[in-house]
């Protein structure tokens, strides 16, 4: 791989598609083994509770992939560069990785710690926090891929920047920032592939009308960073049970894999694993199945993005639209 002319798009545009990173031999035993963890956690009980059919495993990827996936030298490769780190240079990461198999949630959000106050710490500098998404089918010609506004890395709002539908394909990497706006589950339309929709209106576009997905949708997720003010925003959020209790990250760290040789691979690596609660783990290796058949979440605070320009435009007719028929 040859990042350096990618750089300036990635800083530029808040997203990065890196081709055939991956095999087809890989992508393959990839989806074999994210499958087959997903099914066994969803029969424990360990998953998060599905909102939109998806299956979500509590546990990280060290839990169903050790090190071969986080601390694989083409991962690493593309973290250290994307975050304006040599190879030999720290990066870390802190046990925000996870499988997703299946589901249909989609809706435009941010993933930093602050989004919507262009105020906060979080956008007075350069963002030091990078999720990458590993997607084990074909969605440069289905549904089913991610969805992001180019150059909305920049503005604390989710109405900003070009939306584009990421055409990947299997053995591709997606990396994007936290700030950067994006959805799940994007949906194509039949005939106009040039055609990308806002979420809102993929929700109520008919199915006859939608590219099917190719397969059930198995996606692998990873988050790296650098030791600084952001990853701190970021953890403490996460580790203040009193303003966020059910938050999902809090509830992973507890399943995820406290294997201390893991600290090993990934520091040869150039990748220091942060552990940023003292009951890491604690659950690992647990057979109690959790009430309900799965692990409840929450949110935290709600997102305030004042409407404008075209988003207000919409809303407003909508209201007015509503007014006029009640039942609309």
């Amino acid at each position: 791989m040859n990042l350096k002319e990618d750089l300036l798009s990635f800083h530029r545009d808040g997203f990065l598609q890196i081709r055939s990173v991956f095999t087809p031999a890989e992508v393959a035993a990839m989806r074999k083994r994210a499958e087959t963890f997903a099914d066994d956690a969803r029969a424990k009980g360990q998953v998060f509770e599905p909102r939109c059919g998806e299956t979500v495993p509590a546990a990280d990827l060290t839990a169903s992939f050790g090190a071969d996936v986080l601390f694989d030298p083409r991962i690493q490769e593309i973290a250290h560069a994307l975050l304006g780190k040599k190879p030999e240079e720290e990066i870390v990461y802190f046990g925000d990785s996870g499988i997703m198999v299946g589901g249909s949630g989609r809706g435009f959000h941010k993933d930093n710690t602050c989004r919507d106050d262009a105020s906060h710490p979080d956008w007075q500098t350069p963002y030091t926090l990078v999720r990458m998404g590993i997607y084990l089918e074909d969605h440069a010609h289905h549904s089913g891929g991610v969805k992001v506004r180019r150059g909305s890395h920049l503005v604390a709002d989710v109405t900003t920047g070009e939306i584009v539908d990421v055409p990947t394909e299997p053995g591709d990497v997606v990396a994007w920032s936290l700030r950067t706006t994006h959805s799940g589950h994007a949906l194509r339309v039949k005939g106009l592939p040039f055609l990308h929709l806002q979420p809102r209106f993929e929700v109520r576009l008919p199915k006859s009308l939608a590219v099917a997905e190719p397969c059930r949708r198995v996606a692998l997720f990873m988050t790296f960073g650098v030791d600084d003010h952001h990853l701190k925003n970021y953890l403490g959020k996460h580790t203040d049970l009193a303003s966020y209790p059910d938050n999902y990250l809090y509830k992973s760290w507890l399943y995820n894999s406290p294997d201390r040789e893991l600290a090993n691979t990934a520091k040869a690596r150039g990748c220091r694993i942060i552990h940023p609660v003292s009951d890491y783990g604690t659950l690992h290796d647990s057979k109690e199945r959790p009430p309900g058949g799965f692990i409840r979440t929450g949110s935290g605070k709600a997102d305030n993005y004042p409407p404008k320009g075209a988003e207000a435009l919409i809303r407003g007719v909508g209201k007015l639209v509503r007014a006029v028929i009640p039942s609309a």
